[in-house]
């Protein structure tokens, strides 16, 4: 009798852990997945960058917003970058939630780059959390849409004690998620737009946790 529990215990484990290491898997893969496109990205690997993202697969960030293409095809006039085409990023362990063959991944991103302000040499640092959507398609999980979420943003002088003359009522007309990302593009003679999503607009934010998260329990296998 005590053996018959033991040896059905022991099924009970064997499969509990195997489900374990299932989920653990994907979870890995997801992680994987998002933070290498990152670092694809960082690095000017286009292949691999390209091989993160679905065919269909759609990214709104602070200069764009349509298909994956056509943020690939830009990569090589992505404002964010300095003059010099650098641009270093800092991000943390994603957070993924998933359900089936679907999931979506929070990664807190911090992105620094050299820019200029009224002629002086300046550091702007953005920070920003991504929402990835991801599907396992024929057994390979890939990006379908990207999401772009600002948090708040800073601007300093290289060279401590530099005076970037900011007007502080002109900075007042931007939001405050991204006021100095906003200044700058300005400042610069582009323009950005002013419904992007930030943490000022909580609602929105609401909607988009909302609409993945059933986005993912959609899903039928």
């Amino acid at each position: 009798m005590f053996r018959k529990i033991f040896i059905m215990l022991a099924i009970l484990i064997a499969a509990t852990a195997s489900m374990t290491q299932a989920k653990s898997s994907d979870y890995e893969e997801i992680s994987r997945l998002v933070t290498w496109e990152r670092q694809s990205r960082v690095r000017h690997l286009y292949d691999e960058l390209a091989n993160c993202y679905f065919p269909d697969a759609t990214v709104t960030t602070s200069w764009t917003k349509g298909s994956a293409s056509a943020y690939l095809n830009n990569r090589n006039r992505l404002p964010e970058a300095s003059d010099d085409g650098t641009i270093l990023v800092r991000f943390s362990p994603p957070i993924v939630h998933q359900y089936k063959s679907r999931a979506y991944a929070e990664l807190p991103i911090t992105t620094t780059r050299h820019v200029k302000v009224n002629g002086e040499e300046a550091v702007l640092t953005s920070f920003m959390r991504l929402i990835y959507s991801v599907e396992r398609r024929n057994g390979i999980w890939k990006i379908a849409d990207l999401n772009s979420i600002n948090e708040d943003d800073t601007l300093e002088s290289l060279i401590p004690g530099t005076d970037l003359h900011i007007d502080s009522n002109e900075l007042q007309k931007f939001r405050a998620s991204y006021r100095f990302l906003a200044y700058v593009r300005v400042k610069a003679g582009g323009n950005v737009s002013d419904d992007l999503l930030g943490i000022d607009r909580p609602e929105e934010i609401d909607r988009v946790y909302h609409d993945a998260e059933e986005w993912i329990h959609q899903s039928k296998n």
